[in-house]
């Protein structure tokens, strides 16, 4: 017998999971910083250069450069007794070519270099000019906003290891892989907007929040789906009117528009106000009224028509 999954088992999760990676597919990837029970991530382009990321992603400790702009050869990384899984140089923008600063990282041994913006959060696809620069570079870089490096180096220059990775949405597309997109293009001013969506970190919070409370939210909106239905059911018998043949005895007496009294077997309309007309005089005096505006003749209040 076939199982049927609710939209909230596992694999519902995993699905919406995978369905807000493919929506959010850009030429962003996630660089993310757990600390204890803190996730922050922050979005990061590529570069047009060195190797491509794998969707493994990179992992390492984070090291701010010294010069900060690295421009001239850096300090290599710290010397540690454990094994580190590698390290990454964080490098201020300007001063001089991307291909410069990756290159003074990778000679003093670390595994990626990430350049950060200044004073803003733009984000831009670097690249570099001078094809024997290219050949020399194998190590991955990235690119990430002011705004992000300022948290980062508040947290290294208090004194704390920071372990950063990459997240690799499952549709991103580097658009350095797009020929047409990518000849003839000024890399050093080719800027990236923010998108308004939600970053790894706030996605897993998400999954994790429909994973505890996904069942009770469900079933709250088909609780209301139900009484909304109902109420709009309710209000529409309310105002419209019902039917009956007249039988003797009935609380009815006298029709006001043709002014006879009802007999025994007539056909009744009885407006949701409790005033009874025959059938075919209340149906004429509805259809001479105003299209918006049908009122009863007795109370006028407002009557609603089936159409």
């Amino acid at each position: 017998m076939a199982m049927r999954l609710g939209p909230f088992s596992p694999p519902s999760m995993v699905a919406f999971s995978l369905l807000l990676e493919t929506i959010s597919a850009t030429p962003f990837v996630h660089l993310v910083y757990t600390d204890n029970s803190t996730c922050l991530d922050f979005k990061a382009v590529p570069a047009c250069f060195g190797p491509l990321l794998s969707h493994t992603g990179i992992v390492g400790n984070l090291v701010e450069a010294v010069p900060g702009n690295a421009c001239q050869p850096v300090e290599a990384p710290p010397a540690s007794n454990q094994t580190p899984p590698g390290f990454i140089l964080l490098i201020r923008r300007y001063d001089c070519p991307f291909g410069t600063k990756v290159l003074h990282a990778q000679r003093a041994g670390y595994q990626a270099a990430l350049i950060h913006n200044l004073y803003s959060d733009r984000l831009v696809s670097m690249d570099v000019e001078r094809p024997e620069t290219r050949e020399q570079i194998r190590i991955p870089s990235l690119f990430i906003g002011g705004s992000a490096s300022k948290l980062l180096r508040r947290h290294l220059r208090s004194g704390k290891t920071i372990q950063v990775s990459t997240v690799i949405p499952r549709d991103y597309e580097n658009p350095c892989w797009d020929p047409s997109e990518y000849a003839g293009l000024d890399y050093s001013t080719r800027h990236h907007d923010l998108r308004f969506w939600p970053g790894y970190c706030t996605q897993r919070m998400i999954i994790r929040f429909l994973e505890e409370f996904g069942f009770l939210i469900l079933l709250g909106l088909v609780l209301s789906s139900f009484i909304l239905a109902g109420w709009v059911k309710w209000r529409h018998r309310r105002h419209s009117a019902r039917t009956r043949t007249f039988q003797r005895g009935d609380p009815y007496d006298l029709c006001v528009i043709c002014m006879a009294d009802f007999e025994e077997g007539d056909g009744l309309k009885i407006l949701w106000c409790g005033h009874a007309y025959h059938h075919t005089c209340i149906d004429t005096w509805l259809l001479i009224q105003p299209k918006t505006g049908k009122t009863c003749p007795i109370c006028k209040q407002e009557v609603r028509v089936a159409t």
